[in-house]
């Protein structure tokens, strides 16, 4: 699969050039949306939690800032990836198209506008005064996991989802709940340690914390959620490769 999409690299980049390109085509803003939508959420959830509710998180901006884009890269990438198969039945069928290139351009067209989202962060951070120091060289590590977590899982999801449609609305469902479990907006210690360890069937639920790790507490993930986050990604791959080689061919016929 990774050979094929590499052979028709230049196909894969023409693709998500195109999707980033219609996402804001008529937008008198244009790529600022990147930084505005980050940038409204963070003012509206650091009002209502941190004054309303008055969280005691000391610079609750850029702690919430650096949880919250990576999840917005997850969720945005499963959200259009869970129908890419389906949104992309033009190309479906073709000899020369490996179907999996459908799947990896959500993934890369979110995970840019995160990347082009990252200096936002940066400045939120230097405006709070909180230090940003020599972790952050571990940050290619966990957004490599995060792409290959989000690969894994939509190789199943939008395979799956040729067949029973409703998947896709069922993933907005579970987005959405699974938004408010993950410690975005509140510190893991925040949850009784009874419950703790089910926060981690999540498994975005270690990549946020070392997010957090990175760009909040100034230190290196740690070394036992990331490895507990690359098995989780190597899972799911494996899984997902599985059911997409599987029913691919069926793929012509039923999207």
């Amino acid at each position: 699969m990774v050979q094929s999409v590499y052979r028709y690299r230049w196909l894969l980049y023409e693709l998500t050039v195109r999707e980033l390109t219609l996402r804001y085509r008529g937008s008198v803003l244009g790529f600022a949306w990147t930084f505005l939508n980050p940038l409204l959420a963070m003012l509206v959830y650091t009002l209502v939690f941190s004054v309303y509710l008055r969280l005691p998180i000391p610079h609750y901006a850029v702690f919430l800032v650096s949880g919250l884009l990576p999840w917005l890269w997850f969720a945005s990438a499963i959200s259009a990836g869970a129908s890419s198969v389906v949104d992309g039945r033009t190309y479906v069928g073709r000899a020369i198209f490996e179907p999996a290139i459908l799947i990896f351009v959500p993934i890369l067209s979110n995970g840019i506008n995160y990347l082009l989202s990252v200096p936002l962060l940066l400045a939120v951070a230097a405006f709070f005064g909180v230090p940003v120091g020599w972790p952050i060289v571990t940050l290619p590590v966990l957004i490599a996991i995060q792409a290959l977590l989000t690969l894994g899982i939509l190789l199943s999801l939008a395979t799956l989802n040729v067949f029973y449609r409703d998947l896709q609305q069922l993933m907005v469902t579970i987005l959405g709940l699974a938004f408010y479990l993950a410690p975005i907006f509140y510190p893991l210690t925040s949850v009784p340690e009874r419950i703790r360890p089910f926060l981690f069937i999540d498994p975005m639920v270690p990549l946020v914390l070392g997010y957090q790790n990175i760009f909040y507490y100034d230190r290196l993930p740690s070394a036992l959620l990331t490895a507990y986050a690359l098995a989780a990604a190597l899972f799911f791959c494996a899984i997902g490769r599985r059911v997409f080689n599987r029913y691919k061919h069926a793929f012509a016929d039923y999207a």
